[in-house]
């Protein structure tokens, strides 16, 4: 029989990835997100056939610069595509193929829509944190009606996969938090915290 709890080294293992890949992917979430995924809803009906803005053209961005860069593949659909660029009330500039986009200041609201998606990733994140802590858990039960382990190791095995996802899910909540107050400002912080939680 194993004497010692070893378990747990799974769920930890697993967790520090995910806080990894949490603390990258958060740097996805950028003010500039909100009006890129407004352009790319855009609808375009050519030739009785739905096409998107990543269709007729490719959309770029710079987070040090205030405009976004849409390089059209075919000036002939520049028309339809400025058309729904003003819709959008956004400024822009065309030189040749290129539309230049200005960069609009968002509204809390708009900022409050990032935020969300922020929060919804963190709750992904913490679900993902879950299995990994009940996988060990279910593995040393399943090894102790085996016989393998004795029922002390399973309670330890328990014991440590709780702690190190407390320790994760500050970690992940600290991050989220973190993103978010960079993503606000000091001063939209400060209204998010007094009245939207």
């Amino acid at each position: 029989m194993i004497k010692e709890e070893n378990y747990s080294i799974q769920a930890k293992n697993l967790m520090e990835m995910i806080i990894e890949d949490c603390e990258n992917s958060l740097m996805n979430f950028q003010r500039d997100s909100f009006l890129i995924s407004e352009i790319k809803k855009l609808r375009f009906n050519i030739n009785n056939r739905i096409r998107k803005i990543s269709d007729l053209s490719e959309l770029k961005t710079d987070l040090k610069s205030n405009t976004f860069k849409v390089i059209v593949y075919n000036t002939d659909y520049m028309e339809i595509i400025t058309e729904q660029l003003n819709e959008l009330s956004l400024d822009y500039k065309i030189e040749g193929q290129y539309i230049f986009i200005k960069k609009k200041a968002l509204t809390f609201n708009q900022l409050l829509s990032i935020v969300d998606e922020i929060k919804k990733f963190e709750t992904k994140n913490l679900t993902k944190c879950t299995k990994a802590k009940l996988e060990p858990v279910l593995r040393a039960r399943n090894a102790v009606e085996n016989d393998f382990i004795d029922q002390v190791i399973s309670r330890e095995t328990s014991k440590a996969c709780e702690q190190i996802y407390l320790e994760t899910e500050s970690k992940i909540h600290e991050l989220c938090e973190n993103r978010i107050k960079k993503l606000l400002g000091k001063d939209l912080y400060k209204k998010y915290i007094d009245e939207v939680r």
